[in-house]
């Protein structure tokens, strides 16, 4: 029999009416959030229980020591067309899932009209249709041929790009210079200034970097500034400004020790200095290379890459093979906007960087970002609880981003699409926004989340396919 002097204790589980009017009453009461796994559908929850077992969690604790272990390198600079395998003379490349001309949202057709002038290949958009009409040129992803791009994300063969190499497993990645802010393809816009910056950055910049680089002594380690730009303020996705002052650091002396001329050396530097988004291609590469390394493990339920292009989202997972799941991108209905504008003028969720949040940046350690709490509430108190969520999805954590800010709370990393579904909480991906007609560029900033049928494309393949 319960004595009835005692101080009565509550656990409340489920609807908080109880839990109310117990405190009305002052009893203390601790309310659990709960909810049925996959949102109560039977369906979802029978496939996960096929999905459970001490295979898939091998194959998934697998995939996360291949992440852990990455060691992405920046070691050279080139021609696209040069170094990246598969790139043709006619292609042009760009970022989230196969799409056509006529389907692309308009700022990545803005950047793909504004890349085939840069080449010379076009002097307007009539010309541009007919020739990608013709098949002259040819319009491809980046990520089947392990290239990557922020936003828009076009790369052509003439473009300047940063080769990155996983020293543990010997991998490579490209993706462009940053081009920084204004009338730039990336956001999906370009003018005659934006096509001479282009030039530049192919004939000086690239060049450049390149010779100073041949003075690293085997490259720059990305995840070493990386590291260090997590607690110095830098989520690596949203903000680099960090990170680009630490590699600054790093290559001025380099650049000191080429042939080039003091007026291009301060060319480089200042174009650095102007930019604070310069390092985020370069981290780009580094989640590429080491998300590439990841991927493969057979019965892996682990993210190893997401993709949008403003129209379409692409899901892969480490199990899966090859196959990618597609289903339509987030709206920016997360996202904080420029006066006068609103999620009426904006673009569908776009770019590759999302491949940075599949290993354990971007969103996933927004708490390393003070400057942007407001993304997910305006404190750091919220970004903390961002992270908590994050890491409910997540096989794993990665001790090299344990931002002071959060209390040295390591990053969440491995995203698993089981526990994506069975708890209902989807990744948030911090990002930019670009309005959606051309000639506008970006209109804000945010965060978007990935969409849950991806993840249920995902499930369903893994348990229709699984051993």
């Amino acid at each position: 029999m319960t004595d009835l002097n005692q101080e009565v204790k509550v656990v409340n589980i489920g609807l908080e009416g109880f839990s109310d009017e117990l405190r009305s009453l002052d009893v203390p009461v601790v309310q659990v959030q709960w909810q049925p796994p996959a949102g109560g559908d039977k369906r979802l929850i029978g496939a996960l229980a096929r999905l459970s077992g001490r295979k898939y969690d091998r194959a998934n604790e697998l995939t996360v020591a291949r992440m852990l272990r990455s060691r992405p390198i920046w070691v050279d600079v080139d021609s696209a067309g040069k170094v990246i395998p598969g790139m043709q003379p006619n292609h042009i490349l760009h970022s989230g899932p196969p799409i056509s001309f006529e389907e692309m949202c308009d700022p990545q057709q803005r950047a793909v009209e504004g890349a085939a002038v840069f080449e010379g290949w076009v002097k307007n958009k009539a010309q541009l249709r007919k020739k990608l009409h013709s098949g002259e040129l040819v319009l491809a992803p980046n990520y089947i041929l392990n290239s990557v791009g922020p936003m828009c994300g076009v790369i052509t063969p003439s473009m300047a790009v940063i080769e990155t190499r996983n020293a543990a497993f010997r991998n490579r990645s490209w993706s462009t210079f940053n081009e920084g802010k204004g009338n730039v393809l990336w956001m999906g816009t370009y003018d005659d200034g934006t096509i001479e910056r282009l030039k530049w950055m192919a004939t000086v910049l690239g060049p450049g970097l390149k010779e100073a680089l041949k003075h690293s002594k085997g490259g720059i380690d990305l995840f070493g500034i990386l590291s260090e730009g997590t607690q110095m303020g830098d989520e690596a996705h949203a903000r680099s400004a960090a990170c680009s002052s630490l590699l600054l650091q790093r290559l001025y002396p380099l650049l000191l020790k080429t042939s080039l001329d003091k007026k291009t050396i301060l060319e480089i530097v200042e174009f650095i200095i102007s930019n604070n988004h310069f390092f985020l291609n370069l981290t780009l590469t580094a989640c590429k290379v080491t998300a590439d390394a990841a991927h493969g493990v057979k019965n892996s339920t682990i993210v190893t890459g997401m993709s949008r292009n403003g129209v379409d989202f692409a899901l892969r997972v480490g199990g899966a093979a090859d196959k990618w799941f597609i289903s339509g991108t987030a709206p920016m209905d997360e996202a904080i906007y420029y006066s006068g504008y609103s999620l009426e003028d904006a673009a569908g969720d776009i770019g590759d960087s999302a491949i940075i949040e599949t290993v354990g940046l971007g969103g996933m350690v927004i708490g390393a970002a003070p400057t942007i709490s407001s993304f997910v509430g305006g404190t750091m108190k919220d970004s903390l609880q961002a992270m908590k969520s994050m890491k409910s999805i997540c096989q794993g954590v990665n001790p090299k981003f344990a931002p002071a800010a959060v209390d040295f709370m390591s990053a969440p990393v491995g995203i698993d699409i089981r526990k994506v579904i069975k708890t209902g909480v989807t990744p948030i991906i911090d990002t930019g926004v670009i309005h959606k007609s051309s000639g506008i560029g970006q209109i804000g900033a945010g965060i978007a989340r990935a969409p849950m049928g991806v993840f249920v494309k995902a499930l369903n393949y893994m348990e229709k396919n699984s051993e």
